[in-house]
């Protein structure tokens, strides 16, 4: 992402004008739920999930999100040299939230299986979940320098305002799940994240691919 252009004269904007640019139609909704998977599961129920199922102590549990943490960090670091390799943002995107949702599918499919793949998965959503920043490069590039603040302001309050949502949805669906067993409210928790995210990228392949 570079500084956008100096505005010049009186040329004024709001975020209804933003809104009203076919653009971003498409790219919104992913931004909503792309970031939700990582930093829910990071934040929130990574922890209880490991120690509910796997019966990890606090120690082991804190090595566990460390993985993930430090797989969040290379994701973000990785995906913008991977649009200028491959010369696409779009293809970028969506191939890496394609990876985060079929990892996130296959927590649910084998919430038990074995520890290490559990980490293992969660490191993969960690990674491929960290397009946050290129997410609002491409819907950056659609906006004149002059709705550019407000732009990328509104992109980032669907982005975190996406991981608040899914937050305050996954604690009550956990709640409902659970009374079948402890197993299901994360299986349900994982399969919301996962079926989320591949239904924001349905609606992404309709938008526009766009270096600028």
């Amino acid at each position: 992402m570079r500084d956008p252009d100096a505005v010049t004269g009186e040329t004024r904007g709001s975020v209804l004008d933003l809104l009203k640019m076919p653009a971003i139609w498409a790219i919104l909704p992913l931004m909503f739920v792309a970031y939700a998977p990582a930093a829910a599961l990071r934040g929130l129920w990574a922890g209880p999930y490991l120690t509910d199922v796997f019966m990890l102590d606090t120690g082991q549990v804190g090595q566990a999100t460390l993985v993930m943490g430090l797989a969040m960090i290379a994701g973000t670091l990785s995906y913008g040299p991977l649009d200028r390799l491959f010369q696409t943002r779009k293809w970028v995107i969506f191939t890496g939230n394609l990876i985060c949702a079929l990892a996130t599918c296959a927590l649910m499919l084998w919430p038990d299986t074995s520890l290490a793949l559990s980490i293992a998965l969660l490191a993969i959503i960690g990674f491929s979940g960290a397009s946050f920043p290129v997410i609002i490069a491409h819907g950056r590039s659609f906006f004149p320098p002059h709705l550019a603040g407000r732009g990328v302001t509104l992109l980032n309050l669907f982005g975190i305002g996406g991981v608040g949502v899914a937050q305050f949805a996954s604690g009550p669906l956990h709640a409902a799940a659970a009374a079948t067993g402890p197993l299901a409210g994360y299986v349900a928790i994982f399969g919301l994240f996962g079926v989320a995210l591949l239904a924001g990228l349905v609606i992404y392949l309709f938008s526009r691919d766009n270096m600028g």
